[in-house]
């Protein structure tokens, strides 16, 4: 008995260590396979970190697991990653590998997975990765290597999806997807059961939001004709919020189109259910709301799905004297009436109509109603709309459990338009009307975590040209701007995302702009730049803009008394005479700042600077603290001009590397007092007074290039010395100076010398001083020898051969007098 166990457990035991120790045989073939197969088939760039196999996770198949995979496309998608995932696995026959029967796959699985579907304008689209050969390639791989596959199941963990079509103007995100499709999928035809929930479902068409985040389950049956790729629904339910319902039809992909017949199957829907859709509302006490009202939802498409073209579709939703009421507040929304439609009969999306009318309700007594229609809305849309009540915002709480925030404050809506966007861009606006206007008075905001909001009043007027925007002060916190401005193309600005002008004029007391850095946009829209402090400027936008702010506080940088013009166009600010005082003196600049590049932005100036304080510009400048950080100790001011072109990071702090420009600064009275370098020349000088020594009417000409600050040569006069120095210094810190001092008649005689040469490394905090004096040994030397050559060459011992040949003459009293001079300089210098 204990013999047996004894021999099982050495039996299992050495399949353990076999099964751990299998894997490290495969993975270099897997890893090779992997990458070999795919660069075959794919015209894209693809990578993984590591490649790992198990014979545990799912046993008896092996699994092979890549570790942060990614799949990039090429030349206008080379920036787009269409795959990004955290974790793949697939699950194996091992002994697959071997021969020529093929690689058998039973499971695949995804974790923390996002997929990008781009579609550009032009059509293109960033999943066309296969590489054009490889259709008439796969019948002869086919034969060599058949890739069998037995899957049986399909799970994802934490997947996102997002689908940008820019081409039909639709976008759709679907966040932390948990899903799961299990069925033969090696089969010709199977029955898949699919299981999917995400707390993230976003939908945008036409720059109109249909979908925000909404909560969707599902759980359906599809019998799955693989080979013709037509899915017909057998059983199907999914919830979309509080609403349930499910689908009866089917869907066939015939690449490159997708035809269906699909209905929505609904059961009775409640007023409660459709107002489920409203996001903060289901989101906050949804299942204690008391409603009332009769409501209806229905939708069907049929037909082909293409590119511009569309199958025919009609959604329809239906709410009539509806209501709604929180038990623990006073009031509710009472008289809701909703009739809502987008419909096309098929084929161009430009026959698409949209239709609200009415979308109406009363808040505490006050009445309020929209209405809305758009037909042709991709080739002119064709618009219909009015606005018409009055909101009071400090009744929402009565309506609506507000928690942390307190609002108030009137909405008054008396506006109404209709017309064909052309009309406007040609300005017929004879044949487009706009009236009425939009006014907020009083209104103020409370919320835990954000700075208060004040504003007086605002009124927006409407005619067929603009949209003015009256005098308006907005508070924030302790910030104030104020703005008037008048808009242009603002219709073309709102449906279809063309270039809004105007002219914009802003005054501010105090505006502290690090209080609206990083506020990130998280939505499926958000831009690259939106995560950091980037200041982005829309590239859909030409103002003329005027402003006159008081105070502006940036970063550790405080500009007061800032005035200038603005031309903002294409995602670039131009800014023409922008004067401040800042760092204790004036600043007035030319130039722009870029974000057509939004992860590159670029700022290029031109600056005419007076007064300002060397200490003050090293403490708020981290270039200066970079380039320059010598004007920490300098006690003075500088004025001069300077022209600058960098590239700026996330924070909007310069790129260094990128950095080019030029420039003169000049200074009247400077103490270099504390200065290490200068403490350094004082010392090899063995003058010690020079340390503190003022500087008057100093000029220095200089010039950045890859990282480093460039100096013409360029005089300082230390009382009776006047030095010469030349040279650059580098964002390492390190100093590459060379110099030259003019040794005044106290100083002694040092025979034909009237100067000092000097050399000046290391680095600004540890400067390196030296006196170059076998440099200045040959000077000396080539000073003497034009003059008397033959005799010097006889004083120094050169026999009558050496005299006799000049250029050898030359060379050897140059060497001779080097050494002399260089003996005799030791003996002087300390």
């Amino acid at each position: 008995m204990k013999k047996g166990l004894k021999i099982t457990a050495i039996t299992v035991g050495s399949i353990l260590v076999l099964m751990l120790l299998l894997p490290f045989a495969f993975q270099g073939k897997m890893e090779k396979i992997i990458k070999t197969e795919g660069n075959k088939m794919l015209n894209a760039q693809f990578d993984f970190e590591k490649l790992g196999i198990s014979l545990f996770r799912n046993f008896p198949k092996a699994s092979v697991t890549l570790n942060n995979f990614w799949l990039k496309g090429t030349g206008e998608f080379e920036k787009d990653t269409l795959v990004q995932a955290g974790e793949v696995t697939v699950a194996l026959n091992l002994f697959s590998l071997f021969g020529n029967s093929g690689y058998d796959i039973s499971k695949i699985t995804l974790e923390d997975t996002k997929l990008h579907a781009i579609v550009l304008p032009n059509g293109k689209v960033n999943w066309d990765v296969m590489k054009p050969d490889s259709a008439a390639t796969d019948a002869a791989a086919a034969e060599e290597a058949p890739f069998k596959m037995k899957l049986q199941e399909l799970t994802a963990s934490n997947l996102t999806i997002i689908y940008d079509d820019r081409q039909a103007g639709m976008l759709a995100q679907i966040d932390s997807l948990e899903a799961t499709c299990s069925g033969d999928l090696g089969s010709d035809r199977t029955l898949l059961k699919v299981e999917a929930k995400t707390p993230g479902l976003s939908f945008k068409m036409g720059n109109i939001p249909f979908l925000s985040r909404a909560v969707v389950t599902t759980r359906m049956d599809l019998d799955a004709d693989l080979l013709n790729s037509r899915y017909t629904f057998k059983e199907s339910e999914f919830s979309l919020n509080a609403i349930k319902a499910g689908i009866d039809g089917w869907v066939a992909m015939k690449d490159p189109a997708m035809e269906m017949d699909l209905k929505l199957k609904t059961s009775e829907v409640g007023f409660k259910e459709i107002l489920s859709l409203i996001p903060a509302i289901y989101a906050k006490d949804f299942e204690s709301i008391k409603t009332n009202g009769k409501a209806t939802l229905s939708a069907f498409a049929k037909g082909t799905l293409q590119g511009d073209t569309l199958p025919q579709f009609d959604a329809t939703l239906d709410v009539k004297d509806a209501m709604f009421r929180y038990p623990s507040l006073p009031a509710g929304v009472d008289q809701i009436n909703v009739h809502a439609n987008m419909k096309n009969p098929g084929g161009s999306a430009d026959l698409t109509e949209i239709t609200v009318s009415p979308f109406s309700f009363r808040l505490a007594g006050n009445p309020f109603s929209i209405t809305a229609a758009v037909k042709t809305p991709v080739s002119d849309p064709d618009v219909k709309a009015s606005a018409k009540g009055t909101l009071n915002l400090g009744m929402i709480k009565q309506v609506y459990p507000l928690q942390d925030m307190e609002l108030n404050g009137v909405v008054n809506a008396n506006m109404e338009m209709a017309g064909r966007l052309s009309y406007a861009e040609k300005e017929q606006y004879d044949k487009f009307y706009a009236a009425g206007t939009i006014g907020l008075s009083n209104m103020k905001l409370k919320m835990k975590g954000m700075d208060d909001v004040d504003i007086k009043k605002s009124l927006l007027t409407f005619t067929p040209k603009y949209l003015q925007l009256s005098e308006t002060t907005v508070n924030i916190g302790k910030n104030d701007v104020t703005a008037d401005s008048r808009f242009e193309n603002y219709m073309g600005y709102a449906l279809k995302d063309k270039t809004l002008k105007g002219t914009l004029n802003i005054r501010s007391n105090h505006l502290n702009l690090n209080d609206f850095m990083g506020s990130a946009d998280t939505t499926a829209t958000a831009t690259p730049a939106d995560s950091t402090g980037i200041i982005v400027i829309p590239k859909n936008i030409d103002f003329q803009m005027e402003a006159n702010l008081k105070e502006v506080l940036f970063d550790k940088m405080a500009f007061r008394n800032m005035n200038g013009k603005l031309a903002v166009k294409e995602g670039k600010a131009d800014m023409k005479n922008l004067s401040m005082n800042t760092m204790g003196g004036q600043v007035v600049m030319n130039g722009y700042y870029s974000t057509q590049n939004a992860e590159k932005p670029e700022m290029n100036g031109a600056f005419k600077l007076t007064g300002i304080q060397f200490a003050q510009a090293y403490k708020e400048l981290d270039m200066v603290q970079k380039m320059a950080p010598i004007f920490e100790n300098l006690k003075g001011n500088f004025s001069g001009n300077m022209d600058i072109r960098t590239e700026l990071d996330p924070t909007m702090s310069p790129v260094m590397e990128t950095m080019k420009g030029a420039g003169s600064l000049t200074t009247q009275d400077i103490s270099l007092s504390g200065v290490k370098a200068i403490d350094g020349i004082a010392d090899a000088l063995g003058k010690p007074a020079l340390k503190d020594m003022k500087v008057k009417n100093l000029k220095v000409d200089f010039t950045i290039d890859k990282g480093r600050v460039f100096t013409e040569p360029f005089d300082v006069k230390l009382g009776e010395y006047t030095m010469n120095l030349s040279g650059s210094t580098g964002l390492d810190q390190s100093i590459a100076y060379a110099g030259k001092v003019k040794l005044p008649a106290s100083a002694g005689s040092l025979g034909q010398l009237s100067t000092l040469d000097l050399k000046i490394g290391g680095t600004f905090t540890s400067p390196k001083v030296s006196i170059d004096t076998k440099s200045m040994a040959k000077q000396a030397a080539e000073s003497v020898k034009d003059k008397a050559i033959d005799k010097l060459g006889e004083k120094l011992g050169l026999d009558s051969a050496t005299r006799a040949n000049t250029d050898t003459l030359k060379k050897k009293v140059t060497e001779k007098a080097t050494e002399k001079v260089l003996d005799f300089l030791k003996k002087k210098i300390k």
